[in-house]
């Protein structure tokens, strides 16, 4: 099997990667579950760690990240 060339590093995509991190320590949670990460959250972090990136662009990102998330660990766990 032939391995790929990793993808070309690109600053954008890092920021968006490391806000997201960010983001999703400060999440809520209800019962032990994950909320899903809102706007004030996004913005709490943004205030903090300033990013060049429009939020018109970002949000939608950050919100995209985070449902990938949360259905991966929603899923049931197989034993293997």
């Amino acid at each position: 099997m032939q391995i790929p060339e990793p993808p070309a590093y690109d600053i954008d995509i890092q920021s968006i990667i490391e806000t997201y991190q960010f983001v999703a320590r400060g999440r809520n949670y209800s019962e032990g579950q994950p909320l899903r990460i809102s706007v004030r959250n996004i913005t709490d972090v943004i205030e903090a760690h300033p990013i060049a990136i429009c939020r018109s662009l970002l949000d939608p990102i950050i919100f995209a990240i985070d449902d990938m998330v949360l259905a991966e660990q929603r899923k049931p766990k197989s034993d293997g």
